[in-house]
């Protein structure tokens, strides 16, 4: 397993596929691991060689503080580009991942290509935020999970409850509370709506019609600030590659690929 080693914590990152193809790094939600890909994953890999990594807290990376910033997320993304050998990538991004997409197309567009921003703002409501915060240190995640999938998705899709639905239910709860709290506080203190007209990267942005975390107003802002920048809409919520890899795969391809 490669862990980059911090000082006190680690970071977990894997790179799957043919070294010779097309690089993209994928950036995954609040509440995720790297494993939400993998439903994408066996087309993904037809054209892309993946790197993909899980943030503070998540998955098999560690967590030593309840405060961090969108600032520090990006340069733990620029240790793992380093640590993998990768100088340039494609980027897709969502939700907190959008949000670290940006900053980095702000502070590190020599190492970028395209920037894919899914499903994401630059700017939440804070008290949304300072809320979560309070519940979770008050009841655990187990307070909020429910809730928290109920935006994920599409109200059939969460009625349907599939093995997918189920797995990312069980990756958010073995999130660590104090790295959720942290990512959170990154999400509470954000905010790039005037940073980012300074993005000139080529830049796409996702927006779920059925999006109840960030809305599509949120995304329709961002497409607003980012010269050039194209928009995709999808008729699903936060997480829409779970619910319709093909589509968004399809998506993907023709932005990065022109294919």
């Amino acid at each position: 397993m490669p862990l980059l080693n911090l000082g006190e914590r680690s970071l977990y990152w894997r790179t799957d596929g043919d070294p010779s193809k097309t690089p993209l790094l994928l950036l995954n939600s609040l509440g995720t691991d790297h494993s939400m890909w993998n439903v994408l994953m066996p087309e993904l890999l037809k054209d892309f060689h993946v790197l993909r990594m899980d943030k503070r807290g998540h998955g098999g990376s560690s967590n030593v503080t309840e405060q961090c910033s969108i600032a520090e997320l990006g340069r733990d993304v620029l240790a793992v580009l380093d640590a993998a050998k990768w100088p340039r990538t494609h980027l897709c991004g969502v939700s907190i991942g959008g949000m670290t997409g940006m900053w980095l197309g702000l502070n590190a567009p020599e190492r970028l290509d395209h920037l894919v921003l899914s499903n994401t703002s630059a700017k939440v409501v804070t008290e949304v935020f300072a809320d979560r915060i309070k519940l979770i240190k008050d009841k655990g995640l187990q307070a909020i999970v429910d809730q928290a999938l109920g935006r994920f998705f599409t109200q059939g899709f969460v009625t349907e409850a599939s093995p997918a639905y189920h797995s990312i239910r069980e990756v958010f709860l073995q999130c660590d509370p104090g790295g959720y709290i942290a990512c959170c506080t990154a999400i509470r203190d954000m905010d790039q709506r005037q940073d980012i007209a300074g993005i000139k990267l080529p830049t796409m942005v996702i927006i779920g019609d059925q999006d109840q975390s960030t809305v599509p107003a949120m995304g329709e802002q961002i497409v607003s600030q980012i010269a050039g920048a194209s928009v995709e809409r999808m008729p699903l919520a936060h997480i829409p590659m779970i619910e319709d890899p093909k589509s968004y795969v399809q998506i993907l391809r023709k932005f990065l690929l022109g294919t």
